[in-house]
């Protein structure tokens, strides 16, 4: 996985402030060490969370990591979503 535990800490904190019981993984090019480069793509399940608090979650990590590309899937658990599934095999845990 190619996250600093800095950047793994701030994500999960960010998250967890705004949903205590929210799940955080990452997912695409950043799961495989062997690559470099790539953004960083994040699945959020929370029930709580909102697009609002995606962008409250994204501008915490630009205020302490600068601008990078972030992507955030928010899974709220109410639908069956096809690119949702197809990501979770690979989702890693934070």
């Amino acid at each position: 996985m190619r996250l600093t535990n800095e950047e793994i800490a701030t994500i999960k904190n960010s998250v967890l402030t705004l949903d205590v019981d929210a799940d955080v993984y990452l997912f695409g090019s950043r799961v495989d060490d062997t690559k470099r480069g790539g953004d960083i793509d994040l699945l959020i399940k929370s029930t709580k969370l909102t697009r609002r608090d995606l962008r409250t979650i994204r501008g915490q990590f630009f205020d302490s990591f600068g601008e990078q590309k972030v992507d955030l899937v928010l899974d709220a658990g109410d639908s069956n979503n096809a690119f949702i599934n197809m990501i979770e095999p690979e989702a890693i845990k934070l």
